[in-house]
């Protein structure tokens, strides 16, 4: 495994490191292009991204993980940036693949996203026919009447739920009504026919699709195959691989959390895209 700091874009102006195996990858296997987290630069929320790059690696996935413009190494460029952020993801992203492609001899490309990262992903999976994959990590998801009964019976069997109950219906000191922030909110979950309608047309593309999930996206999904549960009218067919890891924090901080996130991408890849492929 090899890394080497890459510059590119229309002004030079997009900073990032490629991480490719040790043997030649020119293979029909595709390349990962990791997607920023929020405000957090390549490395990703406490290394996440780096983890998860050289593992690939070294399980012959040739890798790029870059900043956006205007964070973390990259610059803003000289001309003003479009008001619409969606075309300068998508333009950055299809500039990052292209490099990813001609730099490491990777067929195609599969996004990697965490949180709002893979909120990006997803854009930029509808609107580049050349990706072929895609790794959701705490991403999106849809609500189903299993999701209900289970989340109910969560609260409900919480004594620290009926005790804040209690206390904000009889506190004479402040009678406002507290918001409890419950999972990870940091960017706009499109509605479930949406989510049908954009995961159709990904998988009519033939994208490849991997959704994982931690313990901390428990306001919005609490079971394994809740998303293809909420999608029956999908024909998700072996396209879409779902993973649950309840016990993982949002960042999959712990290492045996990480590392079963990791050998479950692994495995995602080397099935969908086999050597001899």
């Amino acid at each position: 495994m090899h890394e080497t700091p890459q510059v590119f874009g229309h002004e030079s102006h997009l900073v990032g490191v490629l991480c490719a195996p040790n043997a030649d990858n020119r293979s029909e296997r595709p390349g990962v292009l990791f997607l920023n987290a929020g405000l957090e630069h390549r490395v990703g929320p406490r290394g996440l991204s780096v983890a998860v790059a050289r593992a690939l690696a070294n399980a012959g996935f040739a890798s790029l993980r870059f900043d956006y413009a205007g964070t973390g190494e990259s610059r803003k460029p000289r001309r003003p940036l479009a008001a619409d952020r969606a075309a300068e993801l998508i333009a950055e992203c299809a500039a990052a693949a292209e490099l990813l492609r001609d730099r490491s001899g990777c067929r195609g490309v599969v996004l990697f996203g965490l949180c709002s990262g893979a909120d990006d992903a997803h854009r930029v999976a509808l609107a580049d026919a050349g990706i072929e994959g895609m790794v959701q990590v705490d991403g999106h998801a849809a609500i189903t009447a299993g999701f209900k009964m289970r989340y109910l019976g969560h609260r409900l069997a919480s004594p620290r739920r009926w005790q804040n109950w209690f206390r904000r219906v009889f506190s004479a000191a402040d009678d406002s009504d507290h918001a409890v922030i419950e999972g990870v909110d940091f960017f706009q979950m499109p509605d479930r026919d949406t989510l049908a309608r954009d995961l159709s047309t990904l998988v009519d593309r033939n994208v490849r699709l991997f959704y994982a999930y931690s313990g901390a996206t428990h306001s919005y999904y609490n079971y394994a195959g809740q998303l293809r549960r909420a999608l029956t009218d999908v024909d998700l067919g072996t396209r879409l691989e779902e993973h649950f890891i309840p016990s993982a924090d949002h960042t999959f901080s712990r290492n045996a959390e990480r590392m079963m996130l990791i050998e479950a991408v692994i495995a995602w890849l080397q099935a969908g895209w086999p050597v001899d492929a």
